[in-house]
């Protein structure tokens, strides 16, 4: 190859190879070692993996129970666990959402046979995982080790590697349906020169993905359920017709047998396609009675996968069971009165929004600058109405949902702010669009500091304990 060609080869990819290295930075961070001291991995609901001198990394304390599940679906019915005299959650935990573990259970099948058939396995590095999730027992002075648990640890390789697919899968469908919720194709080199996909890193780059792209988790659903919502209402704007209506619906329905998120996603599609009808389309509130009906049976194809779901377990296992509902006592907050209800939806609902902003900082930044640059240019700050109604829908239904629930993480109130990256996209200044090869070349820049610092700090291992973000 001629260095003319070379120049041509290197001048059409730059951007896309910065892009590619920002991601390779990340997952390198992610797994340069733990994040958690040794003596805090129980405190912060946290186990430390070290396979080598090299490669080591932190996963969360429920990681155990969706290796279990994914790598044996039938322990979903397990509804008793006792190691060594001590009970433990069982695997019934993720009765409510079987299908990550169903899907990852499916992948890891081909991945056994290529194991077995190249032999990988080395006992030194198993023995240093065993090690070192024993620590976390020793330093809190439990009588048990990561043996008594897993008969055999060599079996879950599959199953890990499995769930680093269906995870890398998520992420990338998150971030494939934002790019095109604006309009623009991930898959064409010269989309890595956009400003909107730029700001669509942080999809990927985020405390969800800190924890839960290493460490197995249904939560990393969490992103889908934002992109889903851009997305779908994305789609309605185009097209506002029945069959969207019905195929989101039933989509989100079955998705809530993988997360139990989707609800939010859903309820927030179906407002949108009402407005579109009653504000964009100018049908009177007789049409809208008349056209309920429709409505009613989305409602019925949204409800059909999990009730069918549950109505099998009901007749075929011994009864539905939800961890949050019957062990954790979710809803507790519905025997207070009313304005300790008000109080508590209050109190919970900021606590889980704060610390969703100051984890994503950047973004909250990046918005404040624009706007300030448009103002102080006199540029004109056209705002779109329909993605400032998604965000704030989206983010009043989050909050209230997991106010009431009793609980609410940043794996939950991350989304609310990633909802908002399209209305930043719509006010990015024009100055900023037009250099792309600067905007490209600096937010790599950014992102690759801002990869090492979101993979190698402590939170949101230990949040509830820790509420600096930053730590």
């Amino acid at each position: 190859m001629s260095s003319t060609k070379y120049l041509n080869f290197f001048h059409k990819t730059k951007y896309f190879m910065m892009f590619i290295t920002v991601l390779f930075v990340y997952i390198v961070a992610l797994y340069s070692g733990p994040v958690v001291d040794e003596d805090k991995q129980i405190e912060y609901n946290a186990r430390n993996v070290v396979v080598n001198n090299y490669i080591g990394f932190t996963v969360s304390s429920d990681t155990g129970n969706w290796m279990r599940l994914a790598n044996n679906p039938k322990l979903l019915f397990e509804n008793e666990r006792v190691v060594k005299n001590r009970e433990l959650t069982a695997g019934n935990v993720g009765q409510s959402k079987p299908g990550s573990f169903i899907i990852v259970f499916l992948i890891s099948k081909p991945i056994d046979y290529f194991i077995e058939f190249l032999s990988l396995s080395s006992q030194k590095l198993f023995s240093n995982v065993r090690e070192s999730l024993n620590t976390g027992y020793k330093s809190d002075g439990i009588n048990q080790t990561v043996d008594d648990s897993v008969d055999n640890l060599e079996e879950f390789v599959s199953t890990y590697i499995a769930w680093i697919i269906f995870n890398i899968l998520v992420i990338f469908l998150s971030f494939f349906l934002f790019c095109k919720s604006i309009g623009i194709s991930m898959f064409r080199l010269s989309s890595y020169s956009y400003t909107g996909l730029w700001l669509g890193v942080f999809f990927i780059i985020n405390d969800i993905t800190k924890i839960y792209l290493i460490s197995p988790n249904p939560g990393i659903l969490n992103l889908l359920a934002v992109s889903l919502t851009i997305y779908s209402c994305h789609i309605i704007q185009c097209r506002s017709d029945l069959k969207t209506l019905f195929t989101f619906s039933f989509l989100f329905g079955f998705l809530n047998l993988f997360y139990e998120i989707f609800f939010a996603p859903y309820i927030v599609m179906i407002i949108f396609f009402i407005k579109e009808k009653i504000l964009h389309e100018k049908k009177s509130i007789i049409k809208f009675l008349f056209d309920l009906k429709y409505y009613l049976f989305s409602i019925f194809l949204f409800l059909i996968p999990y009730l069918f779901w549950i109505i099998c377990l009901e007749i075929f296992f011994g009864g539905y069971f939800h961890f949050g509902v019957h062990d954790a006592r979710a809803f507790n907050i519905f025997n207070l009165n009313f304005s300790a209800i008000l109080y508590k939806i209050i109190k919970i609902s900021w606590y889980g929004y704060s610390l969703a902003l100051l984890s994503s900082f950047p973004l909250i930044l990046i918005l404040i600058y624009f706007l300030v640059y448009k103002i102080l240019s006199g540029e004109l700050i056209s705002f779109n109405k329909d993605y400032i109604f998604i965000a704030i829908s989206y983010t009043f239904i989050i909050l209230l949902f997991f106010s009431l629930y009793g609980y609410t993480g940043t794996r939950h109130t991350i989304g609310t702010i990633l909802v908002l990256l399209p209305f930043l996209h719509t006010i990015t200044p024009l100055k900023i669009k037009n250099s792309k090869g600067n905007f490209v070349f600096y937010s790599a820049a950014f992102f690759l500091i801002y990869s090492i610092f979101v993979a190698r700090k402590v939170f949101p291992f230990g949040e509830g304990i820790l509420l600096n973000p930053f730590v």
